[in-house]
C-alpha cells in the first residue's frame, strides 16, 4: 500500500471479497455521489444499480452505519474506502469508496491540502490498480471528490493533486467522480488537465440541477478504453446527484507515453 502524503493509516478501510481474477474485456461501471446515504430509498436503489457491475465508484460514501453489511459481507466486490471525515456524535465516517469484482494490486489515497471553510473537512481521492484480462496491462481507477467552497487556487491545488496520480501509469485509465466544476474557470482548468493526460470525456445526456447552478459536477474520463454505452439515471432521486451507469471495453494493449 502507498500512503498519501496527508493521509493517516486509519484513513483506509478494505472490506468484502472479490469474485474474479481479472477485469474485462467488458467492464460494467456505476458512478454515484450518494449524498451520505441520507435520502429515503437509497438502499433499494443502490442494490438495484450495483447488480452485474464490475466497478462501483461512490462519493460521499459512509461507513459505521446500518448499510455496512452491503460492503463488509460482500462476496462479489472488494471495497476500498478512503475516509476523510468522522461525525463525533454518530461515529459515521465519510469519504470515497471503490468496489471491484477484482482485488486491487495496489492503491493510493490522499486528502486535500485545504479544508472546506465551515465544516473544516477535507476531500479525498482514491486510486486503485486492477489486472486486466490481457495480463499485459493494468487499469488505473481514480475515484475523486474535489474540494468545493474554496478559492480557485485551492481548488486548483487539489485538482493538480488528483492528476498527479496519473503521471506514472502508461496503461488504461478510468477517472471519475464529483469534480465540483460549477463555474467556467474551474471547468476550463479541469479540461486542460484532461487533454494533457490524453483522457477522453465520456459524453452523456444529462438533466441539470438548480442546486448545482445548472452545471455538471460529475465527470467520467478514460484512456485506452472504448465506451460502449452510458446512461444517467434521472428517474432516481435518492441522492442530490444522479447515478451514472457505464459500459466500457478494454482495448488491445498499447503503451501511452
Amino acid at each position: 500500500m502507498i500512503k498519501g502524503r496527508y493521509s493517516k493509516v486509519e484513513s483506509l478501510k478494505i472490506m468484502g471479497h472479490a469474485s474474479k481474477q481479472v477485469l474485462g474485456p467488458n467492464i460494467e461501471i456505476l458512478m454515484w455521489n450518494v449524498f451520505k446515504c441520507k435520502k429515503k430509498g437509497w438502499q433499494d436503489d443502490f442494490i438495484t444499480l450495483m447488480r452485474e457491475k464490475d466497478l462501483i465508484l461512490l462519493q460521499e460514501a459512509i461507513i459505521n452505519s446500518p448499510f455496512d453489511s452491503h460492503f463488509k459481507a460482500s462476496l462479489q466486490h472488494q471495497w476500498i474506502m478512503a475516509r476523510s471525515f468522522k461525525n463525533i456524535k454518530t461515529n459515521i465516517e465519510t469519504g470515497v469508496k471503490t468496489g471491484s469484482t477484482v482485488a486491487a494490486n495496489k492503491h493510493y489515497y490522499s486528502v486535500s491540502e485545504h479544508s472546506e471553510p465551515i465544516s473544516k473537512t477535507k476531500k479525498m481521492l482514491l486510486a486503485s490498480v486492477y489486472p486486466l484480462h490481457t495480463l499485459e496491462q493494468s487499469l488505473l481507477v481514480v475515484n475523486a471528490h474535489i474540494i468545493n467552497f474554496v478559492s480557485f487556487e485551492k481548488f486548483k491545488t487539489h485538482l493538480d493533486q488528483v492528476f498527479n496520480t496519473l503521471e506514472h501509469h502508461d496503461g488504461p485509465i478510468l477517472m471519475a467522480g464529483d469534480f465540483n466544476t460549477w463555474n467556467s474557470k474551474r471547468l476550463k482548468y479541469f479540461n486542460q488537465l484532461t487533454r494533457l493526460f490524453s483522457l477522453n470525456e465520456v459524453k452523456m445526456k444529462r438533466q441539470p440541477r438548480l442546486k448545482h447552478l445548472f452545471q455538471h459536477l460529475d465527470h467520467i474520463y478514460c484512456r485506452g478504453l472504448t465506451v460502449v454505452d452510458v446512461h444517467v439515471h434521472t428517474h432516481i432521486h435518492s441522492s442530490d446527484h444522479y447515478p451514472i451507469s457505464l459500459s466500457l471495453r478494454s482495448s488491445n494493449p498499447t503503451k501511452i507515453k
